[in-house]
């Protein structure tokens, strides 16, 4: 057979094969890129244990908060108990430098004082025209600023304190409140303690965590979890479950983890608390919250006479979830699902149900940076669901959980980890993928 040569039109025939074929790969591309995932979900949170809006639900039919609180953890029973004498709170962790004032909390206040824990000399007084700034010192310890000047001892140091001796801050005792500028919050209880400690991550070689040490009672005034204006045994079933959460974590984990040297963090890796901040968004509802925790002083809840891990989320979602299904880990008998209708609140719950949408490509580029699985080719969820109809982890039998078939891997995942994955409020879903 004779060769057709090489010719201009030839190539060109050539060039405009190799072009509509780009163009129809291009083209299913695109169609891909036009697909919209759909996820349907309920609920807010993890799904174990209380359900801040079926508080409120049964709140609002009439249920104490011994009800409520006896209706999520199963088996369980509130109890009055002695209550530590203090509760540390961790504000600030990894801190090269903070700075602070002070401010009238009543008429006449507004001083603060610096010293070190176990010396009854004042190394340092604030007015609220003081600005303070505290620098950890490479030696340990810390370098005190007043005002852009740096304080200066009796002996003429120019350092204060060590690793055994924290800086201690009273401001209560004056009739004032001490305001951490990193925050933007003011803190009206208690005293503070600023903790030195060897590290990498501050430049000095030493960081410094900052702690607010104030009685139970003081520590829940602050709490930010729920509004104040809600139902009374809502507000009270949120402080017991909360005061229950701190009692328990400092009886297994004492009051100085490491590095916030606290029992609790201020934050959502505990409970969110909020300093004066809760009594100014409070409003008119503020005596509502104080007498709330007020009149259920020292009452947590017990399991076998035991404090239980109150853990509690916004929402169930109508049904809350047994907690191996949620973090895996053995049955826990006090946190096991239950049915929750009150959660939906007479309607005011605004993730007692939600949908989500975003573009294939979203979602595809979403789960290749969590688990590295590029070009999508199939997202499945695996049976069996929670009792809740939560996606479980993934079991033992290889059962559970969510299967993610990419061109890179094939990865198992849990329902929580898929959560976070893709920024959805609960492991709670259904995942709908449109045709191409």
């Amino acid at each position: 057979m004779t060769a057709v040569p090489n010719t201009p039109t030839r190539r060109l025939v050539a060039l405009a094969v190799m072009v509509a074929g780009l163009l129809a790969l291009a083209t299913v591309a695109h169609a891909a890129d036009d697909r919209e995932v759909t996820i349907k979900g309920r609920g807010f949170g993890h799904g174990l244990g209380m359900s801040q809006y079926g508080a409120y639900g049964r709140a609002m039919k009439g249920r104490s908060s011994t009800e409520i609180l006896e209706h999520y953890y199963t088996g369980a029973q509130v109890q009055e108990v002695a209550m530590p004498s203090y509760v540390r709170v961790g504000l600030l962790q990894g801190q090269s430098s903070i700075s602070l004032s002070s401010l009238a909390a009543t008429a006449g206040g507004g001083a603060a004082t610096f010293r070190l824990k176990g010396s009854t000399s004042t190394i340092a007084e604030a007015t609220p025209e003081d600005v303070i700034r505290i620098e950890a010192a490479p030696s340990g310890g810390f370098t005190i600023f007043k005002n852009g000047i740096k304080v200066t001892g009796s002996g003429g140091q120019t350092v204060f304190g060590d690793d055994s001796h924290p800086l201690v801050i009273k401001y209560q005792k004056f009739g004032s409140m001490l305001s951490v500028h990193a925050k933007g919050r003011n803190y009206a209880y208690g005293k503070m303690e600023l903790v030195s400690y060897p590290s990498t991550g501050c430049v000095t070689g030493r960081c410094m965590s900052l702690v607010v040490v104030l009685p139970m009672q003081k520590y829940l005034y602050g709490l930010g979890e729920v509004p104040s204006s809600w139902p009374a045994a809502a507000l009270e079933s949120q402080i017991v479950a909360a005061r229950t959460y701190a009692y328990s974590k400092i009886s297994r984990l004492g009051q100085f983890r490491y590095p916030c040297s606290c029992a609790l963090y201020d934050s959502a890796i505990d409970q969110v608390y909020l300093g004066d901040a809760k009594r100014i968004g409070s409003g008119s509802y503020w005596e509502r919250w104080t007498t709330a925790v007020d009149a259920t002083s020292a009452r947590i809840v017990t399991y076998a006479g035991a404090p239980i891990q109150a853990f509690y989320s916004s929402s169930s979602g109508g049904y809350t979830e047994n907690n191996e299904n949620v973090w895996g880990g053995s049955p826990v008998p006090y946190l096991r699902g239950v049915k929750d209708r009150a959660d939906y609140a007479g309607g005011l719950n605004p993730n007692f149900r939600w949908l989500v949408t975003m573009p294939f490509s979203t979602f595809e580029s979403k789960l290749n940076s969590a688990y590295g699985t590029g070009r999508l080719k199939d997202f499945s969820l695996i049976e069996p669901f929670g009792v809740s109809g939560r996606v479980t982890v993934v079991m033992s039998d290889a059962t559970g959980g969510v299967r993610i078939a990419g061109a890179n891997r094939t990865v198992r995942a849990s329902g929580s980890s898929i959560k976070s994955a893709l920024g959805l409020k609960d492991s709670w879903f259904r995942v709908t993928i449109s045709a191409p």
